[in-house]
């Protein structure tokens, strides 16, 4: 196709993009489509602008193309919002780099220094869009989802396509006329551009959509307190993976709850009361393996299933979590600040998630007893074999499950 009717093409996706993305902030009010909205109106305007490079090269080449870096720098802007991370304005300074083309000595071909350049800045600000939707160094950005990893991939692969296209500038024949649109890198961008605008566009408002479902997910999940489960999410998990676990397979399920925590709200009022779930929260997400399922039931008591921990490793795990709570006291929080903790430890055949829950419940109390700040187990015995009765033919006997107590 034929360079024209690809720009055309171009200005075209560009314009739908914004105008989608602008319907879809009307509909979910996030401030990053607004800026990516804006960032494919300017592209439509540089467009626009590019068939009247041949009469003016200020307004149809500087102009139209620094339009594009001013594109990608709100794109970059947009990610940040939408990433929840902050970049430095000073980004905008790279358009000192493009206004500085303009200082560039009169008789000499300025297509090299143009196209570099551009490509080169384009370039810059996509790899930093890609770096924020996709980097794993420090603390990944909240809610990120298959949807906004696509798009920091297409962010990378643009980048990436920007940065070879500006190193081939130099090459005979790449870039014959920056005013003609002739050369074969300015068929292969204008390509590349009609695909990435497409790509952009759609898995901007599918990321900003799945943001929105999982967090409308999350309030019918999450204790809004701590964000740890709440009951009804608790329970369908946790019967889930009880089913899912192997014969055989030990586990434990954990209840625990704040010592005196009547006495710390009245004392030093609800408040601070707030301040302990959330600091125990956090100590219990510390503490836990991936696997585990952590919920919050209601008041100061919180619970949790772990597949696959046996005595021992339920024994070492409460006390990291009372020694790292016990660190955590005098931060904020009233000195003495300690957890009880009941443990329910199965193997063998499933489970009844209520059976559990009524074991673990008697070794809270029985830790309660003990002088709390402590773990109390008890162990649920799985059923015994059906062996032959010798008192007569045909006769057999169950053993019923039984529940132990351990230190």
């Amino acid at each position: 196709m034929d360079v024209v009717t690809m720009l055309v093409m171009s200005l075209a996706a560009a314009a739908a993009a914004a105008g989608f993305l602008a319907v879809e902030w009307r509909i979910l009010r996030n401030p990053a489509l607004l800026l990516w909205s804006a960032g494919f109106a300017t592209i439509v305007l540089g467009c626009s602008l590019s068939p009247v490079r041949a009469a003016s090269f200020l307004v149809g080449v500087w102009f139209a193309n620094g339009l594009l870096v001013v594109a990608h720098l709100l794109f970059l802007f947009g990610t940040a919002r939408f990433t929840r991370r902050r970049i430095a304005p000073l980004w905008w300074g790279l358009l000192l780099a493009w206004a500085g083309l303009l200082l560039l000595p009169a008789g000499i071909d300025p297509t090299p220094a143009f196209a570099m350049t551009n490509s080169g800045l384009v370039a810059l600000a996509a790899l930093r869009a890609a770096h924020l939707l996709l980097s794993r160094a420090g603390t990944p950005f909240p809610e990120r989802t298959a949807a906004s990893d696509a798009l920091g991939a297409v962010f990378l692969a643009h980048g990436t396509f920007y940065a070879v296209k500006a190193l081939l500038v130099p090459v005979p024949g790449a870039f014959v006329s920056l005013v003609g649109f002739k050369g074969v890198l300015i068929q292969v961008s204008l390509f590349e551009g009609i695909l990435a605008e497409m790509l952009l566009a759609l898995l901007m408002a599918a990321a900003v959509r799945r943001r929105r479902e999982e967090a409308m997910t999350a309030l019918a999940e999450r204790d809004p307190l701590t964000g740890a489960f709440n009951r009804r999410a608790f329970e369908s998990r946790a019967a889930e993976a009880l089913r899912d676990m192997a014969a055989g397979q030990s586990g434990a399920l954990l209840l625990l709850d704040v010592d005196r925590f009547k006495t710390v709200n009245d004392s030093f009022g609800h408040a601070v009361g707030d301040r302990i779930l959330v600091a125990l929260t956090g100590v219990l997400e510390a503490c836990l393996p991936r696997h585990a399922i952590l919920a919050r039931l209601g008041g100061d008591e919180f619970v949790i299933l772990v597949p696959g921990l046996d005595e021992a490793a339920a024994s070492a795990l409460s006390a990291a979590i009372r020694d790292r709570m016990a660190r955590e006291s005098g931060r904020g929080l009233p000195t003495g600040a300690t957890v009880s903790l009941g443990a329910a430890l199965f193997s063998g055949g499933p489970a009844g998630l209520d059976t559990l829950m009524a074991l673990a419940d008697t070794a809270l109390y029985d830790a309660k007893a003990h002088g709390r700040d402590r773990l109390q187990a008890r162990r649920l015995e799985p059923p015994a074999e059906r062996v032959p009765d010798r008192s007569g033919p045909g006769a057999a006997t169950q053993m019923s499950a039984q529940g132990g107590c351990c230190a």
